[in-house]
């Protein structure tokens, strides 16, 4: 039974890589999820969640999800009109990953988050901007939004800067991690009454600490908490570490994902490289679109592969 699921997970994980491979530049995933389940060590999972239920996604996080638009509004088309370097706002040459899954499923992406936002400013007075998870959902909850609980995905992308700013100074991250699921509990609450949570992460990008692994596991057990209350709410964990410790490091390495490069594409406001679709950043430390595509790729994929059964 081992060596059949084994065997289903590899079909799986081919699958889309050829489903992806012509239309993303020959960029392609080489890594699959790390499944688990979600009373345990950080894993992959997926507690209830189904992208295909979802008429409208709702996104909060720093520059990997910032879209160019901060409030909710339709995002400006993803193209690069130079000597622009941000192609509709976003900090990359193209789509972000989580437009990628909105556009995959036909949903209306409405778009929250702000570059360099944390969890709660007031942990990292010194971040180089004040802009915070709790102020986007504030902004969502003024809105009034009255969006379907039950056809209404929550993204939530926090964790790098933190992390930096926690090298810096006091490592606040214990607290970060209970303010990211307060924020969580709130949207959970009337009026809202959310009930279907996707949380990403790849806090240290190739870098690993026991705070920041303390950081995920507080987050994850957070998961299995509200998995697990009443009402139960449907929860999905999507480490993108998996990508970045596989393109970084030695096993299986960049090239096997298609990639020429692991450097930028942008010196400044200079495009420098020739060849920007088989380099894995496109600014210092942020993801060119072929990388953004097959973050949006992994995230199906641990929906998919990495389900749990339902209490």
């Amino acid at each position: 039974m081992l060596l059949l699921s084994l065997l289903g997970l590899a079909i799986g994980i081919e699958a889309t890589v050829l489903r992806r491979q012509l239309p993303n530049d020959g960029i392609h995933l080489a890594v699959g999820p790390q499944c688990g389940p979600l009373a345990g060590t950080v894993s992959d999972v997926n507690a209830g969640l189904e992208l295909s239920k979802y008429k409208t996604i709702v996104s909060f996080g720093d520059s990997y999800t910032d879209g160019g638009k901060h409030d909710g509004s339709p995002l400006l088309p993803p193209v690069l009109i130079p000597p622009d370097t941000f192609a509709g706002g976003r900090s990359t040459n193209g789509k972000i990953w989580v437009e990628n899954i909105a556009d995959d499923f036909g949903a209306r992406l409405m778009d929250y988050a702000v570059s360099s936002a944390v969890v709660n400013i007031t942990l990292w007075p010194n971040n180089p901007r004040p802009v915070d998870f709790i102020q986007q959902v504030s902004l969502f909850l003024n809105q009034s939004n009255n969006l379907d609980p039950d056809t209404t995905l929550y993204t939530v992308f926090f964790g790098i800067n933190d992390w930096e700013d926690s090298l810096t100074g006091p490592d606040n991250l214990p607290e970060a991690a209970q303010d990211l699921l307060g924020q969580m509990k709130l949207l959970a609450s009337p009026p809202t009454n959310a009930r279907n949570f996707l949380v990403t992460d790849v806090y240290g990008r190739g870098t690993t600490t026991a705070s920041g692994q303390a950081w995920l596991q507080a987050i994850y057990d957070g998961l299995n908490e509200f998995h697990k209350g009443t009402p139960p709410l449907n929860v999905a964990f999507a480490n993108f570490a998996r990508i970045w410790n596989g393109v970084l490091g030695p096993i299986p390495g960049y090239e096997a994902f298609g990639y020429t490069s692991t450097s930028s594409c942008v010196d400044g406001s200079t495009v420098t490289c020739k060849h920007p679709e088989t380099h894995f950043y496109w600014f210092s430390g942020h993801p060119s679109k072929e990388t953004h595509r097959i973050m949006a790729d992994y995230v199906e994929l641990v929906l998919d592969l990495c389900r749990v059964v339902a209490l």
